[in-house]
């Protein structure tokens, strides 16, 4: 087990996610203004989109990016509990972002990414694998909330944080870049104070 300086239990994101599935969305809803983005303003005029949602959690991003007409919506996640959060019809896919990534090669148009990287130990890996699942001019849209502490919580007397690996907007932009994606930032505004980054990668 690994302990803060605290010494709070801290769990990895697999067992810490799986255990606070029916609680989350009561939780943390100072990132909703992350989820009133207009995708469609921020793609390509285009008739249909392959979506891929990677660390997709609850689903609350689900429900606006039905708004992009799509072919295919798949919501990827380590934990299975979170993925039952999103509607039955959607594609759901258990997966570690750790790995590689148990997509084809060219197989998306759209993937996002929010309040995931920071649990993300090789970043290397997922912006390199997620260059690789997106076709030619395909976009991934991170989602990079600047947390002052990690969240703790208390759940049937057990008290713990989940795993995270603090980076800023610079850091993510600099790796993105590594792996040949040209990149845009966009600043996140909640009531006039900047909350975090919107990060669009171009492939």
């Amino acid at each position: 087990m690994t302990y803060d300086s605290k010494h709070t239990e801290i769990v990895a994101p697999k067992e810490g996610y799986d255990a606070v599935a029916d609680q989350y969305w009561q939780h943390h809803r100072h990132l909703n203004s992350f989820y009133e983005i207009n995708f469609l303003q921020l793609l390509p005029r285009k008739s249909s989109f392959d979506i891929i949602d990677l660390g997709a959690g609850d689903g609350r991003m689900f429900y606006q990016l039905r708004n992009i007409p799509h072919w295919e919506y798949v919501a990827l996640d380590i934990s299975q509990e979170m993925l039952k959060k999103h509607p039955r019809w959607a594609k759901h896919l258990v997966a570690d972002l750790e790995e590689r990534f148990p997509l084809a090669d060219e197989s998306f148009d759209v993937a996002v990414s929010f309040f995931t990287l920071e649990h993300v130990e090789d970043v290397d890996n997922f912006f390199s694998e997620a260059y690789r699942i997106l076709r030619d001019e395909g976009k991934l849209f991170i989602g990079h909330f600047f947390q002052r502490r990690e969240f703790t919580w208390n759940l049937h007397s057990k008290v713990f944080k989940i795993q995270q690996f603090k980076r800023s907007t610079e850091e993510i932009q600099e790796k993105a870049e590594e792996s040949w994606f040209s990149v845009e930032v966009l600043h996140s505004l909640d009531k006039g104070v900047h909350i975090g980054d919107i990060i669009i990668c171009t492939k």
